[in-house]
């Protein structure tokens, strides 16, 4: 890892020029085309930025009997006819990561490592999960773990590692809800917990266990009990940690997942977790009691990623 990697401090990783890129570098109409933007995720409400949120309209339809019914196809050719609104989000992405990696690297090795990384996420593109195009909720995140990716591998080409490229993320996820008003933010948590959201989440989850798509997330919903949580829902596969795995990057998925954190603190929704997939467990518990105090971070979650296996 570059020294200035080694030395930068977790206080400085929220600079005023980065957190300017990251709320001006994608364009406001981007999730009326492809529905995907980091905007697109905070204003639609979801707990969290690696597909560990509520999949609210992801919900399928059910056949007399219960049987669920297919999966909605994506449109034909969802990625490449929506090619150039998708380049254009994560060239947006890499102005922000280029401003990060420039405070902690040389300017010329940030340049070309977000340059190389948008080249790396153009040819990733057309193999992306397909989960029915903008049908399904969890198609944004599979994007996501799409530029996740292509980050990883191209600053790993430069000396640095996958913790490094979770962290950048961390950061750039930590200045987009800075910039939401609280209120609003609380208004966003205070939704997951109606009647009708934990109806969505529960129908979804057993909607999920037809896996009719081999990429996607399966999840079971968890009754809250009113005192230890209010909500909870357990994956037991999740599609993020399944497309890292298919790109050689495994390792970088636990830091994927600790946006969560960020989002649940924002919102109020006061989220625990012990395990995760991406850490090489054999499920996600997540447990939601609503005005709790989120004591999970950065901080506290990395040490228990050294030494242990990804999945």
């Amino acid at each position: 890892m570059p020294a200035a990697l080694e030395k930068s401090s977790a206080t400085d990783h929220c600079q005023t020029g980065t957190r300017t890129m990251l709320h001006h570098s994608i364009a406001a109409d981007a999730r009326e085309t492809t529905g995907v933007s980091r905007r697109f995720i905070l204003r639609a409400g979801l707990t969290g930025f690696c597909a560990c949120f509520i999949p609210w309209s992801a919900v399928a339809a059910t056949k007399a009997g219960g049987a669920a019914a297919p999966a909605p196809a994506a449109p034909v050719g969802f990625y490449a006819e929506n090619k150039a609104k998708f380049l254009a989000d994560f060239k947006g992405v890499c102005a922000g990561a280029e401003k990060w990696m420039a405070a902690r690297v040389s300017e010329p090795v940030a340049k070309a490592t977000a340059a190389d990384a948008q080249r790396r996420f153009e040819a990733l593109l057309p193999g992306l999960p397909d989960l029915g195009g903008r049908s399904n909720r969890n198609q944004p995140f599979i994007t996501m773990a799409g530029w996740l990716t292509a980050l990883t591998q191209a600053m790993r080409e430069k000396g640095m590692t996958a913790k490094d490229a979770g962290r950048l993320l961390y950061d750039l996820y930590a200045a987009d809800w800075a910039a939401i008003p609280p209120q609003k933010a609380q208004a966003m948590g205070a939704a997951l917990f109606s009647p009708a959201a934990q109806g969505a989440l529960k129908e979804w989850a057993e909607a999920s266990q037809q896996k009719l798509l081999p990429a996607d997330w399966v999840g079971k919903f968890i009754p809250g009990d009113g005192k230890a949580f209010d909500l909870g829902y357990d994956y037991t596969e999740c599609g993020a940690v399944k497309y890292f795995k298919a790109q050689g990057v495994a390792e970088v998925a636990p830091y994927y997942c600790l946006n969560d954190f960020l989002a649940s603190r924002a919102q109020g929704t006061g989220l625990s977790r012990q395990h995760t997939i991406a850490q090489g467990d054999a499920l996600c518990d997540f447990r939601y009691k609503q005005g709790r105090a989120v004591t999970q971070d950065w901080n506290t979650e990395t040490p228990r990623f050294e030494g242990k296996k990804p999945a």
